[in-house]
């Protein structure tokens, strides 16, 4: 209905609330990347993280400039808006809908499989990571998500806050206590041996780099937020710095102390935490619980970053504008339901997949479109140096290295990533394709 158009956004959203949405939408990511790094880098699985963790830094300082000066939903597609026109925000707004719809589906699995860990250690029972039951479970998280966001912003930012502040919490314990144990026992100081081949390195880095994916949530939530143009890059900054800090401490932890190992890659946090001595057996099915929390945070980040940038995209003309319509708990609640959908229908679709064969299709698309937005929001912190505050010279420097960072990611998973690559490059055909259809009617105009 038209009045339901013309209605803002609520801010109900204080700086620790849009923190949890940019710290659950990346911190989960090391709950699903730890161990798979450390099968591929071995020994050198620190360095792998640290490598990703500098194109991390690198986009969180642009987004936290960009954010400040720009406190729109949109994220990325708003910056290029701003910067280059309607066709270059259409296509940053499109990788980020790829972004955060594979968001809801990869962290709903991971959600699951955390459970799933959780329920086979306490009760024998496995079914939950076995499909059809891994994927249906899947699609039921999404379904649940979908409903708190639809309730509102406000409940779905409380949940976020404690969830994450619980998750802080077991790191803290896992890394703080296991890793001091594990110091005091001598545990790293033990010699490292056998060469990493370089690919198996480099393959490595691009998995890593997923361990940083999300920084764009906090922005999604620009006009919910109380004073965005203070708490935005406030919350954007130390989401940044916690997340790195856990990835790279969790990274040399677990090298040292699990190793590479197929099975512990399914749940490495709980693995992590099975290794501490004494407490590891209970402190393992504690984490299993909280690993299916925060990775239901973090899906619960995807529906909210997807349906804020549907509902930017919609509004300034380069999407349905139905998808701009707010219900009247003042949601973008078509957005909400259409991209949750389709996340819950690709796990449905993939269900007599074998289990880890679904979590690999899910994950092969993500990092793509991130990066895609990743280089518009760097490319228009070059061009809008002048008006994001602070040193134009320095902004400018801080857009060309965001840029020549992400490229340099993105020809990685390009070269290395075959199935992924083929997949994202018919998302964007497809999204070129409606472009160039919906602007010979009213969408993309300027």
């Amino acid at each position: 209905m038209p009045q339901r158009e013309e209605r803002e956004l609520s801010r109900a959203v204080g700086w620790f609330g849009a923190f949890s949405v940019g710290y659950a939408d990346v911190g989960a990511d090391v709950l699903i990347t730890l161990g798979l790094v450390a099968l591929y880098a071995r020994h050198l699985a620190p360095f792998a993280m640290a490598a990703a963790a500098v194109v991390y830094v690198l986009v969180g300082l642009t987004y936290a400039k960009l954010s400040g000066a720009y406190p729109r939903a949109g994220g990325a597609q708003n910056f290029a808006l701003e910067a280059f026109g309607p066709l270059h925000s259409f296509v940053a707004g499109w990788g980020l809908l790829l972004d955060y719809t594979i968001d809801i589906a990869l962290f709903a699995l991971a959600a699951v499989g955390y459970l799933g860990y959780f329920l086979s250690e306490t009760t024998g029972v496995g079914i939950l990571l076995i499909n059809p039951w891994y994927a249906i479970a899947g699609a039921c998280v999404v379904a649940f998500l979908a409903a708190v966001n639809l309730a509102g912003v406000k409940l779905s930012s409380r949940l976020n806050e404690v969830l994450v502040a619980l998750s802080l919490g077991t790191l803290a314990l896992v890394l703080g206590a296991g890793g001091a144990l594990h110091a005091a026992r001598g545990g790293f100081s033990g010699s490292a041996a056998g060469a990493v081949p370089p690919r198996d390195f480099l393959y490595a880095v691009t998995i890593a780099m997923a361990s940083f994916v999300g920084v764009e949530a906090a922005s999604q939530l620009a006009e919910e937020v109380v004073e965005p143009e203070r708490n935005l890059p406030r919350a954007i900054r130390l989401a940044v710095a916690v997340t790195v800090a856990v990835a790279l401490v969790s990274s040399a932890y677990y090298a040292s102390a699990v190793g590479s190992s197929e099975e512990a890659a399914l749940h490495p946090l709980a693995s992590l935490a099975r290794s501490v001595p004494v407490l590891g057996p209970y402190l393992a099915l504690w984490t299993g619980l909280t690993g299916f929390l925060l990775n239901l945070v973090s899906a619960n980040a995807g529906v909210l970053g997807s349906s804020r940038v549907a509902y930017a995209m919609a509004r300034d003309g380069l999407l349905p504008k139905r998808l701009a319509a707010l219900s009247g708990r003042r949601v973008p609640a078509r957005a909400i339901t259409l991209f949750s959908g389709i996340a819950a229908l690709l796990l449905l679709a993939n269900a007599l997949l074998p289990s880890v064969r679904l979590l690999d299709l899910v994950a092969s698309l993500y990092n793509f479109g991130a990066l895609t937005a990743y280089m518009y929001a760097a490319l228009a912190l070059y061009k809008l140096s002048a008006r994001a505050g602070g040193s134009a010279a320095l902004n400018r420097a801080l857009g060309l290295s965001a840029l020549a960072a992400c490229a340099a990611m993105l020809g990685l998973l390009v070269a290395l990533h075959e199935e992924g690559r083929a997949l994202a490059a018919l998302w964007f055909l497809a999204g070129l394709a409606l472009f160039a259809a919906a602007s010979k009617g009213k969408i993309g105009g300027s």
